[in-house]
């Protein structure tokens, strides 16, 4: 952020000049009427003609000067936003996959839109304000100065209580604030849930549980608001009341001046002109603060993303190496793993497997025991606690994490598609690929032929998630990717378990397709699709009780053989 707004910062001295620019014309027009009113009340002969051009040149002159001040203003609050916006979504792309699992996405959301919109308050409003005020300020504490010092003693006797009064307010509205972010964010992860569940919700009708849920988060947000509200109001009206007591002083004063001949008439209506400008700017320094601080939560909440470092890059391994024949593609030795940072619960036990080039083998087991997390430390998402974990032959962490992932074809039960056309999704598979790669992978994953019955073809939109199309159609899609990627390695997570048969025949028709000269290392819950597994590991709490092939397990009559037998 910083950054941003210092890339940008002529635009913000550009503001500055014509902020100073536009006070200073005003205090000199102010001269001009001062000293012809003290003229006429002297009974000299004035000529309007003498003051009419300078007056209308100072016009001209804080006009443009307003002019060019609210053009550079906005510039730099609009292109400070969108370096903001840019630098953020790049950095969030960067993170390790724990931050968003620990995140919600109704929290990422609300911090990319609506924190960064807040942050943009204070470029477009609140900073080139404050710097106004000061401006202002300035020049005519220094005119009034000049023309008697004790006006502005006793203009600005009663600030050090308006400080006070200021500081314990905005601490408050800054707390408020911190609360009323806390909400957005449980209401847009609720409101994203009932968007993403809307067949569930009206399966289950649970219109009235959902609505329910995000009222009373809506009536939080709005009991924070009041509050808040009120404490801003409270603070306005102190404000006023607290200026307006000088003030009063102030003209009293000033009449005294008049009459024991230290100013003259003239110079009393250039005062009251120049108090009238000076007493709302003294009023918003003073209290900006309680802005400032409510935009502190939305400015600390994006800091936290920028303070969380970025995925390492891994090692300088950059290439695959050529001969993968001698050392095993995949070997692991006593890894251990936790979500936790406690490190109360591991996910995996002391795990060791290996495989060699165009070997097959899989992992089966019951939900929750670790099969999952295997491929997430496989592709580097999360780093294991202990143990080593040998990738051709490598250590991982010698490995650059890009070329690294570059090894990994994965293809998963939970398919997403970009809510673009099925070319672009296709093509995810292979930076800068051909029509030509694109509609042959597209052939191999058995798809090809159904994109071509599409009206717009290749060029058909799949909509948010690839929701016009069927579970079978979007895995496919997803095989037709991995087809294109060419890793050398293929990752299978239960590519089958929730299509129909004649897709789940197309898909294994695919699958055999694209497996051929890769390793394949495969999850699976249906034990059908491992049968022809060289090796299948049954894994329960995060350890591998069982190996063998599908004859060997079945004669040992344990874990896996019970599996098979309840199907």
């Amino acid at each position: 952020m910083v950054k941003a707004g210092l890339r940008n910062s002529y635009l913000l001295l550009l503001f500055i000049i014509f902020s100073f620019i536009l006070s200073e014309s005003i205090i000199m027009g102010n001269d001009f009427i001062a000293e012809a009113t003290d003229m006429m009340l002297s009974g000299q002969k004035i000529y309007f003609s003498d003051f009419i051009t300078p007056l209308l040149c100072m016009i001209a002159l804080g006009t443009l000067s307003a002019y060019l001040k609210s053009i550079f203003g906005k510039y730099y609050s609009s292109i400070v936003q969108r370096d903001v916006r840019i630098s953020l979504g790049k950095h969030l792309l960067k993170l390790p996959f724990s931050y968003f699992d620990e995140k919600g996405t109704g929290s990422i959301i609300t911090r990319l839109i609506s924190d960064i919109e807040e942050m943009g308050r204070f470029f477009s409003e609140i900073l080139p304000n404050l710097l106004i005020n000061i401006i202002t300020v300035m020049t005519a504490t220094i005119y009034l100065i000049q023309m008697d010092i004790m006006l502005i003693v006793i203009l600005f006797a009663s600030y050090p209580i308006m400080l006070i009064v200021a500081d314990k307010l905005s601490k408050k509205l800054a707390e408020l604030t911190k609360k009323l972010r806390t909400h957005m964010d449980e209401c847009t992860e609720k409101t994203y849930d009932a968007i993403q569940g809307i067949a569930v919700g009206r399966s289950y009708n649970l219109y009235e549980v959902h609505k329910q849920k995000i009222d009373t988060v809506i009536d939080n947000m709005v009991s924070q608001a009041c509050k808040s509200t009120r404490i801003s109001s409270l603070g306005w009206v102190l404000k006023n009341v607290i200026t307006t007591i000088p003030v009063i002083f102030c003209y009293l004063f000033a009449l005294y001046e008049i009459t024991q001949g230290r100013i003259t008439v003239g110079e009393m209506l250039a005062f009251t002109v120049i108090l009238n400008r000076i007493l709302y700017p003294i009023g918003e320094i003073v209290f900006c603060a309680n802005d400032i601080r409510e935009i502190g939560v939305s400015l600390k909440r994006i800091q936290e993303i920028y303070s969380r470092l970025e995925e390492k890059k891994g090692g300088d391994i950059h290439n695959i190496p050529e001969d993968t024949r001698t050392a095993p593609v995949v070997e692991w030795k006593n890894i251990d793993f936790c979500y936790d940072r406690s490190k109360e619960r591991h996910i995996l036990n002391g795990m060791s497997f290996s495989v060699k080039a165009g070997e097959q083998i899989a992992f089966v087991g019951g939900s929750g025991e670790g099969k999952t997390t295997i491929f997430k430390l496989l592709c580097g998402f999360y780093e294991k606690n202990n143990g080593q974990y040998r990738l051709f032959g490598h250590f991982f962490e010698n490995w650059n994490l890009e070329t690294a992932r570059n090894c990994f074809s994965v293809v998963s039960q939970n398919v997403f598609l970009f809510p673009e056309t099925i070319k672009q999704n296709v093509a995810c598979g292979k930076e800068n690929a051909t029509d030509e790669e694109i509609i042959e992978a597209c052939k191999n994953a058995n798809i090809h032929n159904f994109i071509m019955s599409l009206p717009e073809g290749y060029g058909t939109l799949v909509g948010e998630r690839g929701v016009r199309l069927s579970g079978g159609q979007r895995q496919r899609i997803s095989i037709a990717r991995a087809f294109l990627k060419d890793a050398p390695i293929l990752l299978l997570d239960e590519p089958t378990s929730s299509v129909d048969i004649d897709a789940e025949r197309k898909i294994q028709d695919a699958i055999e397709r694209i497996s051929t000269g890769k390793t394949v290392i495969i999850i699976a819950h249906r034990l059908s699709t491992v049968k022809n597994a060289k090796r299948i590991y049954v894994v329960k709490e995060g350890k591998i009780v069982e190996m063998g092939n599908h004859e060997e397990l079945l004669e040992r009559d344990g874990i896996y053989a019970d599996m098979y037998i309840k199907g």
